[in-house]
């Protein structure tokens, strides 16, 4: 395993909050063509790349930290102090917005009730019906994250264990039942059922693309899944274009484990390309402050605009381009700011405590 800090991963999570950016960017306008909605509708699947991601990195932290003392406690504490500090400054400018300025975060926000609040503070928001979307834009798959948490100490060390009786492939089994199981659980539902939303987000339905970054990284570390640009460029833009079409198809209990799939050979394709510290990397090290605060510019903000200025549709796609790259640096920047002043301070304290 190379020990640079991973730097693939931080542009994985780089490309990952870029296209959520531009897929929530896109929500704020009401007139753009409808091949640029569907793409960016795609872009959604930054959140499976940002949770395939997450599932790789915690098995390389896992294995490096494998004699430490009390490894399950420090494994929350430090896991908590990562999350929750900076989710909890977004709820609190998310509740400002939502009481002084409520038309901006209309429709992205669930209630401030004394149940909501209390799950998101718990950060166990993504095991409840009600409260599963979070105080914060996209903060269901914050809830889904922490769930994916919970399992990890007893899921890692089964997969560890599978693994070496068996080799890495015998994951796939567990990894095809889960989807299925899932793909069912959804079809029982049915998408007419207003609980679909949350089966949906939920870590049931999720599962499958953690599981996807867990085999990932055991196959990396048998030296089994070699770059191969020549294979992986490819593959990645047919399974890439095929969650396209599933999204397109309304077949959405098939855009996440097919994304997941894709983002395997996207993976390869940065271990080639990432050699430098550049913009992308960048990005991705200050991801999560972006993504807690990024709905601010592309859509409190946008809405704003929009609001005031009377736009021509037909310059609405061009508005589109400019607003998302508006977003992107507005949101970096206060993700710069954000990392400096609340990441790493609450990342240190954890891990101090965690000693």
């Amino acid at each position: 395993m190379n020990p640079n800090k991973l730097l693939y991963v931080d542009s994985m999570r780089g490309w990952a909050i870029l296209m959520v950016i531009v897929c929530h960017q896109a929500q704020a306008f009401r007139h753009l063509p409808g091949p640029v909605n569907l793409l960016a509708s795609y872009m959604q699947t930054g959140v499976f790349l940002f949770f395939l991601a997450s599932a790789f990195t915690l098995c390389h932290s896992a294995v490096g930290r494998s004699g430490e003392r009390n490894r399950t406690r420090n494994f929350f504490l430090r896991r908590f102090f990562r999350i929750a500090p900076l989710y909890y400054v977004g709820i609190g400018l998310f509740w400002m917005l939502k009481s002084f300025l409520p038309d901006l975060v209309k429709g992205y926000l669930g209630d401030f009730a004394g149940v909501d609040v209390a799950a998101n503070l718990l950060l166990l928001h993504g095991l409840l019906p009600g409260s599963f979307e979070g105080l914060v834009p996209g903060g269901w798959s914050i809830g889904t994250e922490w769930a994916f948490y919970l399992l990890f100490p007893a899921l890692f060390p089964a997969c560890c264990w599978l693994r070496d009786s068996w080799g890495w492939k015998v994951l796939l089994f567990p990894l095809a039942v889960l989807a299925g199981a899932a793909a069912l659980l959804l079809a029982h539902v049915g998408m007419k059922n207003g609980i679909y939303w949350f089966w949906y987000d939920s870590i049931i339905n999720q599962l499958p693309i953690f599981l996807v970054g867990i085999i990932l990284f055991m196959a990396v570390q048998d030296g089994a899944f070699r770059p191969k640009l020549r294979r992986d460029v490819p593959a990645f833009l047919f399974t890439a274009a095929l969650a396209l079409w599933a999204l397109h198809a309304r077949l959405f209990a098939a855009l996440p484990l097919v994304s997941a799939i894709s983002f395997v050979f996207l993976f390869n394709i940065l271990r080639v390309t990432s050699t430098s510290y550049g913009p992308v990397e960048r990005i991705g090290r200050a991801s999560y402050s972006m993504y807690v605060f990024h709905t601010f510019f592309a859509v409190c903000v946008t809405r704003a605009v929009l609001a005031s200025v009377a736009v021509p549709e037909s310059w609405e796609t061009a508005l589109f381009a400019v607003a998302c790259a508006g977003s992107v640096l507005a949101t970096y920047l206060v993700g710069r700011v954000s990392e400096e002043l609340i990441e790493h301070p609450f990342i240190a304290l954890g891990r101090r405590i965690a000693r």
